[in-house]
């Protein structure tokens, strides 16, 4: 059970699984401990405990009592995650109301010394009010462990951590959840029904391409991730590098180790046609982004329309669960507004510089396999940021002087800028997004 090809964070994940059903009154604390000069790695929960007989039966191979709505299902996290990490572990639990706590021990050279499928359990009086530790003695623990622990913890629990159902912490340190650097604009729900089971989620574009392959979608069962980056209903390719999103698949199956879904059936093939023409907004979005910097107003509606089918229902339960920017009040710097001018692309930003410093300055951003970007930045405590009221106005005049300096040469300058400018204002879109720091992408034609 121990040769089950996990890495030391999807052990750990099996162990926080346990501590997820086990929670009470619908939270659970996890503090995930390890030592590197000792060689061990601890986790330890709150959550409800164990009696004698319930840990017995944990220790069973293939025994589960779990429900279809819970995160563990086959009866094996706990002796393959333990058994991974090391040949010798100990499990301590208690419940509220006992008195004593339970101490299971296993140790693989005495295990099969004995030659009897048989484990010590003794007990102790309680040193905790509730909750199960699971210790393991391990040569698999190193410095850099950390960072590993850290980012796969934050991606595959990051709902729960999010909505406060688990406060995570890693040698003292909490545990953030994931997120997507995302242009909000895009992003587009779905939800409905394939080989007779419901599928929901939600795709949406990144503001930056991925170069590293970390795009794609997240596939999901009850909250918990069980596979980041999946390509699922479309090859990958460098015009796609900004697609991602969740599918959430609580009635399909995943193996016993819940590292993957079983894939080999009738079933997903339909579901990856499925997702396919579900998502293809969101591709041509990206596909469009890639080649010419903006996206096509005939995609947002599209988008638009099932954002506002999916969120205008009474019913909630589908409400989207991602991570990323949203539009609101603008605090630092605000979100970036997307403009192609001819063959110029450039960004807008609002941000809050010193007053004395430039009232807008412009840079020049280069792109690995895209054209470069102008990125503008107005200051909005200059002090034309009070004798200029219109907010839309001001952005979409610093847009034409940043395009007209790149464009014209001196002599041109001013009549490019006032043509520019006439375009620009003529995009109520844009207009409307440059004054409410939203996203938006608008082209102007050359």
């Amino acid at each position: 059970m121990g040769q089950s090809g996990h890495s030391v964070a999807e052990a750990v994940s099996e162990l926080v699984d346990n501590a997820l059903d086990a929670r009470v009154d619908g939270h659970v604390r996890v503090i995930v401990e390890y030592d590197v000069r000792d060689g061990w790695i601890r986790v330890s929960d709150d959550g409800g405990g164990m009696n004698r007989q319930e840990l017995a039966n944990a220790l069973v191979l293939g025994l589960s009592t779990k429900g279809a709505a819970d995160i563990g299902r086959f009866g094996l996290g706990l002796k393959t995650a333990a058994g991974s990490l090391g040949s010798r572990f100990h499990v301590t639990t208690v419940r509220p109301e006992a008195t004593f706590e339970w101490i299971a021990e296993y140790d693989e050279a005495d295990f099969l010394r004995s030659g009897r499928w048989e484990l010590p359990i003794r007990r102790r009086a309680k040193q905790r009010d509730r909750g199960t530790v699971v210790q393991v003695w391990s040569n698999r623990v190193y410095p850099a462990l950390y960072q590993s622990l850290e980012r796969n913890l934050g991606s595959t629990f990051r709902h729960f951590v999010r909505d406060g159902v688990l406060d995570l912490a890693i040698n003292g340190n909490p545990v953030q959840p994931a997120s997507y650097d995302l242009d909000p604009a895009s992003v587009m729900p779905f939800e409905g029904e394939v080989a007779g089971r419901r599928v929901h989620g939600w795709a949406g574009l990144l503001l930056k391409s991925s170069q590293r392959g970390w795009y794609g979608l997240s596939l999901v069962r009850n909250r918990r991730i069980v596979r980041q980056h999946e390509k699922l209903g479309y090859q990958p390719h460098p015009s796609l590098a900004r697609v991602v999103g969740e599918l959430h698949l609580d009635e399909f199956d995943t193996n016993n180790l819940k590292t993957d879904f079983i894939r080999e059936t009738a079933e997903w093939r339909e579901l990856e046609k499925w997702v396919s023409h579900t998502i293809e907004p969101i591709l041509a979005a990206s596909r469009r982004l890639a080649h010419a910097g903006l996206l096509d107003l005939r995609i947002r509606s599209r988008i638009e329309e099932q954002r506002s089918d999916i969120f205008g229902r009474s019913d909630d339960h589908h409400a989207l669960e991602f991570a990323g920017g949203g539009v609101g009040q603008l605090e630092e710097e605000s979100l970036f507004v997307s403009v192609a001018v001819g063959p110029l692309h450039l960004q807008h930003r609002w941000v809050k510089a010193a007053s004395s410093d430039d009232y807008m300055t412009v840079e020049r951003e280069a792109r690995a396999g895209e054209s470069d970007v102008l990125v503008v930045q107005s200051n909005l405590t200059h002090e034309l940021g009070a004798l200029i009221p219109d907010r839309g106005l001001w952005a979409c005049h610093n847009l034409a002087e940043a395009a007209a300096r790149s464009l014209a040469p001196a002599e041109q300058f001013t009549q490019l800028k006032g043509i520019v400018l006439a375009s620009l204002l003529g995009q109520p879109d844009l207009l409307r997004a440059l004054a409410q720091d939203g996203a938006a992408r608008v082209g102007v034609p050359s």
